[in-house]
């Protein structure tokens, strides 16, 4: 009996070790930081938006203040805590986020927990954006359906495209319901074209001179771009090769706008070992029958796409898990760290180079330098300063004014006397 006892004692309490550790933040292996965007400018007072990732480009968000550094041209910068401000706590600056939806008849199809996949995307977007609501700042998402076929034609054009709401807008819900409706009285789609709708995504969003996109005022914040791409597919047009590459090579190209990508379904391997393939599963099992195309999709590509623009590729067999994930892309969307700290020294004219050093769990990670100017000498002398400083200049010049006149005029009466 003891003996037994023992025995489980140890398992269970590795169990609950491995099942803590793993949700703990503290265990997201740093792996890289970045100066998101470039850095503000107000006087004297220097403002950062900082992002941590994991070597999967997964966010780190458990970092605190006493894991970051600030090198201003090779020299530390001391902090102040209250100018610190975590990933939860900083006020995002304007986020534009494109979903691409994959309206293709597939989508119809249950998922392993049973439920349609277009209901299970559907929702889960609408959980998105009630969790972007609580993190705060302006966050606008355009959910744009795509597909081809004789039935349906979804084409991704700049008019759709540029559908956006604020992520409170009850508008948003009513599209989403209004998709699904049409989705299931056979408005779907016959045929995915992946590549096409992520290249107009991305397109639209470099115009250069939208200036929603791309302020042209330094002081403005700059806008963060983002594409979910959520597919339970492949990309089943002719040319598939030669098309995958254009894509990779334009993405390689622009780099300002950031893609997730979502595979709604069985892995590959998952979906092999269901088939008995005894190995993952490929394009070509589709082409010569031994798996449905309405269940495999197309992993290496979609993570491909997301690792050439910085994004994360993830995974979905169910519903409960997409709207975790989608969870995840918030969490990198908006998960930006924010200091502010004083230039030492400022000078009118004056240009600098900063860095981000983070230090955390023995690992250290430091971000590419960017470079700023200090245009106005000094900050702004606070009013209670500039009332004191007027109240004293009026009474020197009461002092050395009047007192003067106020002594000759009391000599010459003296003097009349």
């Amino acid at each position: 009996m003891s003996t037994t006892i023992d025995f489980w004692t140890r398992r269970l309490s590795l169990s609950i070790l491995v099942i803590v550790t793993g949700a703990s933040p503290c265990w997201a292996k740093l792996h890289s930081v970045e100066i998101v965007g470039n850095p503000s400018v107000n006087n004297d007072r220097v403002t950062l938006r900082v992002k941590a990732k994991q070597e999967d480009g997964k966010p780190v968000l458990s970092l605190q203040e006493k894991d970051f550094n600030i090198l201003v041209d090779g020299q530390p910068v001391k902090l102040n805590p209250k100018n610190w401000k975590s990933s939860k706590e900083a006020i995002p600056p304007p986020v534009w986020i494109i979903f691409l939806l994959d309206y293709s008849g597939s989508m119809q199809g249950q998922d392993v927990k049973g439920s349609p996949k277009l209901d299970g995307a559907i929702n889960a977007i609408k959980q998105f954006t009630k969790s972007a609501v609580k993190r705060g700042g302006v966050t606008n998402v355009s959910i744009v359906p795509f597909g081809e076929g004789e039935a349906c034609n979804k084409p991704v054009t700049p008019v759709e495209l540029d559908r956006f709401f604020q992520v409170n807008d009850a508008k948003i819900e009513n599209q989403l319901d209004n998709q699904r409706d049409n989705f299931f009285k056979g408005g779907w789609c016959q045929n995915t074209n992946i590549y096409n709708p992520v290249t107009e995504a991305v397109n639209f969003f470099a115009n250069p001179k939208d200036l929603r996109f791309h302020p042209t005022e330094a002081s403005e914040a700059q806008a963060r771009m983002t594409i979910v791409l959520l597919s339970d597919g492949y990309h089943d047009m002719p040319n598939e090769p030669a098309d995958f590459e254009r894509l990779i090579n334009f993405l390689a190209k622009n780099d300002t706008v950031v893609i997730h990508t979502l595979g709604y379904g069985l892995t590959p391997d998952k979906l092999g070992r269901k088939v008995g393939l005894n190995r993952p599963a490929k394009r070509s099992d589709v082409e010569a029958n031994r798996v449905s195309e309405l269940e495999f999709v197309d992993q290496e590509k979609l993570a491909k796409i997301a690792n050439v623009t910085g994004g994360i590729a993830e995974f979905s067999p169910d519903a409960k898990t997409v709207s975790e994930k989608l969870d995840l892309f918030l969490n990198a969307i908006l998960g930006e760290y924010e200091i502010v700290y004083n230039q030492p020294n400022p000078e009118r004219g004056s240009k600098h180079d900063v860095k981000v050093v983070v230090n955390n769990n023995e690992t250290e990670a430091i971000s590419s330098s960017k470079n700023y100017i200090v245009s106005v000498f000094g900050r702004p002398v606070s009013l209670p300063k500039r009332l004191t400083m007027i109240l004293g200049l009026v009474f020197l010049l009461v002092i050395a004014g009047l007192l003067p006149f106020w002594l000759w005029g009391k000599e010459l009466k003296k003097e009349k006397l």
